[in-house]
């Protein structure tokens, strides 16, 4: 692994840690959580409701175990083993990372700001963490024989756009403090990064 992959995988890992302490077995926001959710809640825009709960569908379980073994599928069909084994890891075994996360830090959601219900715990944002490993393992593919620098740039741009739209649907919907949705990030990124460098790539994949 390259050592600034290193620097970045330790300095995401500690802010996750630090966060996870401050919040863990809490029932209540810390640092600016309070100020940011009554921010949001206080500009609430009937336009918007629908809009942000389509994005948050498309962060869900719902959407992408369909979606990922619909591309394991295809992949499978192209003989593409490596591009098969990175969606798997980074992006099912992401759940299955923050569910064990989840019940660790064992943190309660913003009950009050709820727009929708929601069952489970609140730390890390299982979408955040999965729409990151998700959509950089998605940019990751279609960029890693990409030779043109300005259209490897706009990939992960979008990527990065629909990373950030997910964070913020969830805190418009009230169902996480922002705190969580940076758990989610850091964590979310850190796994793709690991992902890839335990995925040996050993085949000539194409972008998919």
């Amino acid at each position: 692994m390259k050592k600034k992959n290193i620097i970045i995988i330790s300095i995401l890992i500690l802010l996750f840690l630090i966060i996870g302490i401050m919040v863990r077995n809490e029932s209540g926001g810390i640092l600016f959580d309070k100020i940011i959710l009554n921010l949001i809640h206080k500009n609430e825009n009937p336009i918007l409701f629908p809009i942000m709960k389509g994005i948050s569908f498309v962060g869900s379980a719902y959407f992408l175990i369909p979606f990922v073994l619909v591309l394991v599928v295809y992949n499978f069909y192209k003989k593409k083993p490596y591009t098969i084994k990175l969606l798997l890891i980074s992006t099912l075994g992401s759940y299955l990372a923050n569910f064990i996360l989840k019940n660790i830090f064992n943190r309660t959601r913003p009950l009050d700001h709820f727009l929708v219900e929601q069952g489970g715990l609140s730390y890390p944002s299982g979408h955040s963490m999965v729409a990151m490993t998700f959509y950089m393992t998605l940019a990751y593919l279609f960029t890693k024989n990409m030779r043109d620098q300005k259209k490897r740039n706009w990939i992960y741009i979008l990527a990065s756009i629909m990373v950030v739209l997910m964070g913020v649907s969830r805190l418009y919907l009230g169902v996480h403090w922002p705190t969580d949705i940076i758990g989610g990030y850091s964590i979310g990124y850190v796994y793709f990064l690991i992902s890839i460098h335990i995925v040996k790539e050993k085949d000539k994949d194409q972008p998919i």
